[in-house]
């Protein structure tokens, strides 16, 4: 099911090349949000500003979906996909006033590499997923004002870890409920 999730991820990351048109109905822009537009908390994830941008997300998304999806459950996938989808554009929203717009998926992927390495790590998988959340922490610390000459809002990235982060917290307490009932 993992690769299902990553294959729908894929291609519809990648319709705007197909659909051209679709990418400026789709991108996360603040006033069109304003005007009620609310779909495009979820479908800015999916626009990429060129090929190169949609081409380094999508191996991060093949990359984290080969090294942890495989012990994650369906519904754990896609919730903490669109948890990390749907909180880090509100973060955004919320927390960076002055941004007027967003395209991408590596703010989703922050998160997904946090929630995954996370549960990784709780199920026992200690010294990848420590090295993994290490790595991201560092990268984190060390954000990139731009890669390949595109922009990059390392906000994104900050906000997708703490959602994934959120994510884990969650199906922890969960668990735990379920343990206790």
């Amino acid at each position: 099911m993992r690769w299902l999730v990553c294959a729908v991820l894929c291609l519809l990351a990648t319709m705007q090349y197909l659909l051209p048109e679709t990418a400026a109905a789709l991108i996360w822009q603040r006033g069109s949000l304003q005007q009620g537009q609310w779909w495009r908390l979820l479908t800015g994830h999916l626009v990429h500003l060129s090929p190169r941008h949609l081409l380094l997300n999508l191996s991060g998304l093949l990359l984290i979906c080969e090294l942890w999806w495989g012990s994650l459950l369906l519904s754990e996938l896609l919730t903490m996909l669109l948890l990390c989808a749907s909180g880090v554009s509100v973060l955004l929203w919320l927390l960076e006033p002055g941004l007027l717009w967003y395209a991408g998926l590596s703010g989703v992927l922050h998160g997904l590499w946090a929630g995954s390495a996370g549960a990784a790590w709780l199920q026992g998988c200690r010294w990848f997923s420590g090295l993994a959340c290490g790595l991201l922490v560092i990268k984190l610390v060390w954000p990139a004002e731009a890669v390949a000459g595109m922009p990059v809002i390392s906000a994104a990235h900050l906000y997708g870890a703490l959602c994934g982060l959120f994510w884990l917290a969650c199906r922890q307490l969960l668990q735990r409920s379920l343990v206790f009932v």
